[in-house]
């Protein structure tokens, strides 16, 4: 299983990283542009008891399991979602909040994320973050792959984004901002991207 990853999921880290990229990265400040070896990234378990999660299903879109009692936002006619711990409407992100947007494309994983890596990795050359590491990974029994990042500016200092295909060409890229890095929160945004999965109108 994980050489079949890898051997998907390499070309899209080639790709990401080449057309100028690696010759920046290989000239940048070590410590402001981390990229980690690729390794697989398993759904940690969840050492929050006290949350318990359940499904939210986007019809035509997708599922995704959502902590109970936390706010979402469906806009299925541009397919996007938003998932938040708080009302973002009338207060700031507290320390241990986490908002999270996942967006579907009509386009493969292998067009779609080498595009998105090269605006990521561009970005941490800029110094506009840092890319603390990346993996491969599986979402729901499609192939993923999925990056974290660390000093982002603006309300969250940390991002995990999770890129993950289905077999009809579509590609979600699931995004949660959050700032506690315990490993609680770290193992709540990797359970909840974990359990995402496409829906269709054939379904």
């Amino acid at each position: 299983m994980l050489s079949r990853h890898l051997q998907r999921y390499g070309i899209w880290v080639i790709s990401g990283l080449i057309g100028g990229s690696t010759a920046a990265i290989a000239h940048a400040t070590p410590e402001r542009i981390v990229i980690a070896p690729s390794t697989p990234l398993a759904a940690a378990a969840l050492t929050t008891g006290a949350v318990s999660l359940e499904p939210w299903p986007v019809s035509d879109l997708f599922v995704i399991d959502v902590p109970t009692g936390w706010l979402t936002e469906a806009l299925a006619e541009e397919a996007r979602a938003m998932i938040t711990s708080y009302d973002a409407t009338v207060q700031s992100p507290q320390a241990t909040d986490i908002a999270t947007e996942i967006s579907l494309v009509s386009e493969p994983p292998e067009t779609y994320v080498p595009q998105q890596l090269d605006t990521l990795i561009e970005a941490a050359l800029a110094e506009e973050y840092v890319i603390d590491r990346y993996g491969i990974t599986s979402v729901s029994g499609n192939d993923a792959f999925r990056l974290w990042l660390e000093q982002v500016p603006g309300e969250f200092s940390r991002q995990v984004i999770t890129f993950v295909g289905d077999a009809e060409g579509r590609t979600a890229k699931i995004v949660s901002s959050y700032n506690d890095d315990a490993p609680a929160t770290r193992d709540l945004i990797v359970q909840m991207h974990g359990s995402f999965r496409f829906d269709s109108a054939e379904e």
